[in-house]
């Protein structure tokens, strides 16, 4: 009797044994959602870009669901840069600052700023450097403001503008046209580039120092990385901070903006010239009321913030010119989005590649809602200037949401 328990013990153990030990895979459930983390750099910086003779990228950049940060590597400095645009604009600014350093140590360059009045040159240390920094403690651009806002901020004239003085002597003019020569910002807030570019303007203007030879180098012309147009490159040329101003006000006038919404965005401190000037040929463009964008716009409290705005403009105008007419342009969900002739709600979306993450999930949820509820609305259209994931793009075509990627290249 022992025995024959013992025996129904052990076939018990050896059952329960092999059901422990069995190796056969159980079903695992699909991941809910995808999760930043690193990327490929050559899957948004062109390779032409990711190393020169001054400068290296590094091969893996990190997603944070919608913005890339990149590393960039020159000399003995290593930055941290959130967005290809940025990226872009720095690695221009690495050989900008060091063409400009080259002509200040030229014979003709010390003449020119003797006649301009200025006998020394003020020392520069360093290469680049972004005084604001490139990563902050809360996110930016398409990482905020398609997802929470920020707190407004008011100010008088943007940063890395010249002052009155420079426009009456005639720095203001050639400091933009140099700018252009060499691929960069006139209002870049890169300090030691300002700093540079001024004192060259001034012993151009001032002392008759000629240029040769000052073309970008990498990263092709400024101009023309900003999507505008040969019309609007002239205006942005030829034009100082004080017409660009009267301009866009006339433009934001007809459209129905009222002066103090006007002078918010028009003196926001973040907004160079060529921003609100590309953002307002942008909005009359389209020829509809703008204020609701430029209230939302007037939120930004950083430069990629003010280049996020920039973006979004630049993409509703693509829209309207080339898909269907905007009716209006409105906020919903918190978000920039625009009504077009056939009742779409257009979104538009400026990012470096958009994962389908939870928060993501959410604000296409939202949008969603609005299908459903509001009659008005027949449809959904997500215009992406970036790159979208393949899951997100398969769940947006499951929700039947149009999606167009890349939208501003080659524009």
């Amino acid at each position: 009797m022992i025995t024959k328990n013992i025996l129904l013990a052990l076939s018990l153990f050896a059952t329960v044994a092999f059901a422990q030990t069995d190796t056969t895979p159980s079903p695992t459930p699909e991941t809910t959602f995808e999760s930043g983390g690193r990327v490929e750099t050559k899957m948004f910086i062109p390779e032409d870009l990711m190393k020169g003779s001054l400068h290296t990228v590094g091969e893996q950049a990190e997603n944070d669901g919608l913005v890339n940060t990149y590393f960039l590597y020159s000399g003995d400095n290593a930055f941290a840069v959130s967005t290809g645009i940025a990226l872009r604009t720095r690695i221009r600014e690495i050989y900008a600052i060091d063409k400009l350093q080259s002509m200040s140590k030229t014979d003709e360059f010390g003449k020119a700023m003797a006649n301009a009045g200025k006998q020394k040159l003020d020392s520069v240390a360093g290469i680049v450097r972004d005084p604001l920094g490139t990563i902050k403690r809360v996110p930016q651009g398409a990482s905020r403001f398609f997802g929470r806002i920020g707190e407004s901020l008011k100010g008088g004239q943007s940063e890395g503008e010249g002052n009155a003085l420079q426009s009456i002597t005639g720095v203001d003019k050639a400091k933009v046209a140099l700018s252009a020569k060499l691929g960069v910002s006139p209002y870049s807030t890169n300090q030691e580039l300002q700093e540079l570019l001024t004192n060259t303007a001034r012993a151009m203007a001032g002392g008759g120092f000629l240029i040769a030879g000052a073309t970008a180098i990498v990263g092709g012309p400024v101009l023309t990385v900003l999507n505008v147009n040969q019309n609007l490159q002239q205006t942005l040329v030829n034009s100082t901070p004080s017409d660009l101003r009267i301009i866009n006000r006339k433009k934001l006038f007809a459209l129905g903006v009222t002066r103090e919404n006007a002078d918010e965005f028009l003196m926001h401190p973040w907004y160079s010239p060529w921003h609100e000037t590309i953002i307002t040929d942008a909005l009359a463009t389209i020829g509809r009321d703008p204020t609701q964008f430029l209230e939302q716009a007037c939120r930004a409290l950083t430069e990629q913030d003010a280049n996020y705005f920039q973006r979004l403009a630049q993409i509703l105008a693509r829209y309207h010119k080339t898909t269907a007419p905007l009716k209006s342009i409105r906020i919903e969900s918190g978000r920039v989005c625009a009504i077009d002739s056939g009742g779409k709600l257009v979104i538009p979306l400026s990012c470096d590649y958009a994962i389908w993450s939870e928060p993501a999930a959410g604000r296409v949820e939202d949008f969603s809602k609005l299908l459903q509820d509001r009659s008005e609305i027949k449809g959904l259209a997500l215009w992406v200037d970036g790159k979208v994931s393949d899951r997100a793009t398969l769940e947006l075509k499951s929700r039947k949401i149009d999606l167009a990627t890349g939208v501003l290249d080659g524009k």
